[in-house]
């Protein structure tokens, strides 16, 4: 799959990369209000900085902040590839 191919694909949270950016698309209706209570909405750029282990939480940079979020949440948490100049934008 081409660079090109894998910055228009579609990612939840859960499958993102570690140390992948990417613009939050869309949540899932049910979780939308809590998740934009911690700053997770359409348009947000996330990034992944590692996994917790034994299938524990994502551990995701949002800007100055730092969530650990429920991989059954990450999976509600629909991603896009950010273009590397995007790291820094919309946070």
């Amino acid at each position: 799959m081409s660079n090109s191919e894998l910055s228009t694909q579609d990612w939840t949270l859960a499958d993102l990369p570690i140390g992948v950016s990417a613009r939050v698309v869309a949540l899932d209706a049910n979780r939308h209000t809590s998740l934009a209570g911690h700053g997770i909405r359409p348009g947000v750029i996330v990034e992944v900085e590692n996994d917790a282990p034994f299938g524990g939480p994502r551990i995701v940079n949002l800007g100055f902040a730092r969530l650990a979020i429920a991989r059954a949440v990450a999976l509600t948490i629909h991603v896009r590839l950010a273009p590397a100049d995007a790291a820094d934008g919309s946070r």
